[in-house]
């Protein structure tokens, strides 16, 4: 094979003069090239961007003119009949267009040009078929286009910021689970490098099933003059739209993530709602600003907004209702000197256990004099045992009330949780001091709303010897793990992940109690769908409408 100007002579090709199709193999690539009734040359990618399958396999149909505009000589994949036009590769039926080659005759001899492509044009044909497959929530397609974004030279994270943008305003609620995700992975991401580009196509995969489950909800256009003040009593008044308007003035003034922060904790902390997802959900936008840059801001930034404006305020549901005065009387408690070791206090009957109701342990937390780190890792240890003793069987019951429904999920938001209320109070002023009592608060619902559905601690069934060993199998298991849906998957990232950074923070005895905790979750049957339940609650919800 000699190579003339751009061009590579790959000589005579007997196949395609007497069969009209030939392959040829060189460069790594293998190129299938056809020639038609007219002596028309094509040279295309010989494999299918579906699975694979060789073209040169292929089903011609022949271009013909029916007096309007000609129509394209199309080459079918005879294994799932994706189709493409041989003069551009364009994609006719299914997705990816598939590259083609110059290709001429000069004399018995056949010439490629096989050129590399401008690594701009491959970058922006990639980016476009990225956004078409997010679009669709085409997983492998999502993968084909980070892999080519990748061969060309384009960073991840940009991708990341692509899809950010494109959620802004599908999600009905402004901030979802893709985001707690999306910091984990990302996270991941470093310490597995090889896996890199697979953390990062599960993240965007997460969004792109969300963004598409959603219309579009548009943000409320136009400023308001910024008034921090204005901005907290919109969101607590539950007016978005004003909320939008001041972040967009304050925004366009220069403000920054560290602006918005203490505003975003001062409606959360003020409150028990979202079933904990508000306080989760700021630590992992704060880490995503700091990791993504400020070009994600105004999108992260107005999501945080719509959702904390929308998120549930379950402290005015009877059975919290007691939270906010449980709050103004543990805020306003005098701390007391305790003894430094742990156990000390889990020895104490005055302390919230696992199986008191929410108003025992209310009223226990508000009562609490002693350091609030120790009543936080206290917290955390019946929240593990909460888990160790969770009936599992429950989640097959049918014929129960929607409010009885119970699930893993009831349980591992209490220690993802746990994680934010320390990540929150991270200093010691005066400020953080009253997240972090509200926090303990918070803490203590999720201990109590989970009394009913208590059976034995099984610890010794579950306990784990190596600790860190078992971490990193499950964190290194994540990159093929088969959850099912999204939720189910984010859920068991997140509980991982908080586990290890939570191990960190404790005593052995305590990780010894989130360790077991996690195991008897990843090994436990996670019911997903509940077909039978889902009827009988549906006819009971209809049968009282009247």
């Amino acid at each position: 094979m000699n190579s003339t100007n751009a061009l590579i002579n790959v000589g005579a090709l007997p196949d395609l003069d007497q069969k009209g199709r030939a392959l040829v193999k060189l460069s790594g690539k293998q190129i299938a090239i056809f020639k038609d009734a007219d002596n028309q040359l094509y040279a295309i990618n010989n494999r299918c961007p579906h699975e694979g399958y060789p073209l040169i396999e292929g089903t011609i149909t022949e271009a013909t003119d029916d007096g309007d505009a000609p129509k394209a000589c199309k080459l079918a994949c005879n294994w799932h009949g994706w189709s493409f036009d041989l003069s551009d590769g364009e994609a006719l039926k299914g997705r990816d267009n598939v590259r083609t080659y110059p290709i001429e005759k000069r004399g018995s001899d056949y010439f490629l040009d096989l050129s590399d492509i401008d690594p701009a044009v491959r970058t922006e044909q990639a980016y476009n078929e990225f956004d078409e497959a997010i679009s669709e929530h085409d997983y492998d397609r999502i993968a084909r286009s980070l892999c080519r974004l990748e061969q060309a030279g384009a960073k991840l994270e940009n991708s990341v910021k692509r899809v950010l943008r494109w959620s802004a305003d599908r999600f009905e609620r402004g901030i979802g689970h893709p985001h707690a995700g999306l910091v984990d992975w990302i996270t991941l991401s470093k310490e597995f490098k090889g896996n890199r580009t697979l953390a990062f196509l599960e993240a965007i995969g997460h969004f792109s099933w969300d963004g598409m489950m959603g219309a579009n909800f548009p943000f409320a256009s136009g400023y308001k003059e910024w008034s921090a003040d204005e901005f907290v009593d919109a969101i607590e008044e539950v007016d978005e739209d004003t909320a939008i308007k001041l972040a967009r003035d304050g925004l366009k003034k220069g403000l920054k993530f560290a602006n918005f922060k203490p505003l975003f904790q001062k409606v959360i902390f003020n409150h028990y709602m979202g079933f904990g997802h508000p306080a989760i959900y700021l630590m992992k936008i704060e880490i995503l600003v700091n990791h993504l840059g400020d070009d994600t801001l105004e999108t992260l930034v107005f999501q945080m907004t719509r959702y904390l404006t929308n998120a549930a305020r379950e402290d005015l549901i009877p059975e919290f209702r007691m939270f906010g005065g449980c709050l103004k009387r543990f805020t306003t408690n005098q701390q007391q000197e305790f003894p430094a070791l742990p156990d000390s206090d889990a020895q104490s009957a005055d302390l919230p256990r696992s199986g008191d109701s929410v108003r025992a342990v209310l009223e226990k937390t508000a009562a609490y004099k002693g350091d609030n780190h120790r009543l936080w890792e206290h917290l955390l240890r019946e929240s593990a045992i909460n888990m160790l003793r969770f009936d599992v069987g429950l989640q097959d019951k049918i014929e129960q009330p929607i409010a009885r429904n119970i699930g893993w999920l009831d349980f591992t938001h209490a220690i993802t949780f746990a994680e934010a209320v320390k990540f929150h109070s991270n200093d010691n002023t005066a400020t953080t001091i009253r997240f972090m009592k509200s926090g303990l608060l918070q803490m203590a619902c999720f201990v109590g709303r989970n009394a009913r559905y208590l059976g034995d601690n099984e610890f010794e069934t579950h306990q784990i010897s190596d600790h860190n060993q078992y971490i990193q199998d499950q964190k290194a298991a994540l990159f093929n793990m088969d959850e099912g849906e999204y939720i189910y998957a984010v859920h068991r990232l997140k509980m991982i992940c908080a586990v290890e950074k939570l191990s960190g923070m404790v005593s052995v005895e305590t990780v010894s109690l989130l360790v077991a905790a996690l195991n008897k979750y990843l090994s436990s049957r996670i019911r997903m769908r509940h077909p039978a339940r889902a009827l009988y609650q549906a006819r009971e919800t209809v049968m009282r409408e009247g």
